[in-house]
């Protein structure tokens, strides 16, 4: 078998162990913030070994302003995503936290002076009719699955705005060192979160730790390292198709475990959201490797 064969392989167990998350979610009885903060913690306390012994010299970014500002971002995505899942559905949940790539770049546009071209503004408009779709469907249940479809909205642009604004210390950083920071001040920014509700951290049964032992090793540090290996070795845009499949097979999950209902407004506007997502995502990532052409041409 080749390397590349492989690496599909790997990639398809990446997205397999992201796509237990909202699931492991959906059956933790504890309180959003406390299964987001040892979501966080486990994963920290599982990765600080390593960071120790091989990247203690990276530590001085922990005085970066950045660093700090982007995980709080991403403890607030974490509240706002685990949150969703206690209000609506896990498959309109993880359909929405999807649109985080579209975000992304309308975040370009507003801030990084990037054009928004045709295929991406179609993309857009498809996730938006998609959105509409999904939103209708919850109508008649307006005070719960339309709340929990907005905060997991809310949970993808907050995504969307660590991603682009930590853009400027993953130039400076190795993925892992960047991560662990991140993941880092995520925890502490959750715990203080625990200790102002005044939420026990203790007492929740030894199930729910488990799951959240297995949402830090699983989706967190398989998952993510799983992407971040594939994206040397294979096309942005076949990762980017690749990371569609969470929420398609998250949703599969959901039905196949937990008996949850897939209607037909969820799977109509899940496929208008996901291809508006892909062909966006492509058509961007063709349009930054012609632009990254055109200036290795210049100089």
């Amino acid at each position: 078998m080749d390397y590349k064969k492989k690496i599909y392989i790997l990639l398809a167990v990446g997205i397999f162990f992201l796509s237990t998350s909202g699931v492991l979610i959906k059956v933790a009885t504890a309180p959003p913030l406390i299964t987001a903060f040892y979501r966080m913690f486990f994963t920290v306390l599982i990765l600080t070994p390593y960071f120790l012994i091989k990247h203690r010299a990276d530590a001085r970014y922990f005085l970066d302003y950045r660093p700090l500002l982007v995980g709080f971002l991403l403890a607030v995505h974490f509240i706002l995503w685990i949150s969703s899942i206690q209000y609506t559905d896990i498959s309109n949940s993880v359909i929405f936290v999807a649109l985080q790539p579209l975000f992304t770049i309308i975040l370009e546009y507003l801030f990084a002076r990037e054009d928004l071209k045709e295929g991406a503004v179609i993309g857009i408009v498809m996730a938006v009719i998609g959105s509409s779709i999904i939103s209708i469907g919850d109508f008649y249940q307006l005070g719960d699955k339309l709340f929990g479809n907005f905060l997991a909205l809310s949970a993808a642009l907050f995504a969307s705005s660590y991603l682009f604004i930590g853009r400027g210390v993953r130039k400076k950083l190795n993925y892992f060192p960047y991560l662990y920071i991140l993941y880092t001040y995520a925890a502490l920014f959750l715990a203080v979160g625990v200790y102002i509700f005044e939420i026990p951290f203790t007492g929740y049964g030894t199930n729910n730790y488990l799951i959240f032992l297995a949402l830090a090793l699983g989706p967190t540090i398989v998952g993510h390292s799983i992407l971040n290996l594939a994206v040397r070795y294979l096309p942005t845009s076949i990762v980017s198709l690749s990371i569609l499949g969470e929420p398609i097979l998250t949703t599969f999950l959901a039905w196949l475990l937990l008996s949850e209902e897939i209607r037909m407004t969820t799977m109509f506007g899940g496929a208008f959201i996901l291809g508006g997502i892909y062909l966006a995502s492509v058509y961007n990532n063709h349009q930054n490797r012609k632009k990254e052409r055109l200036q290795q041409s210049e100089s």
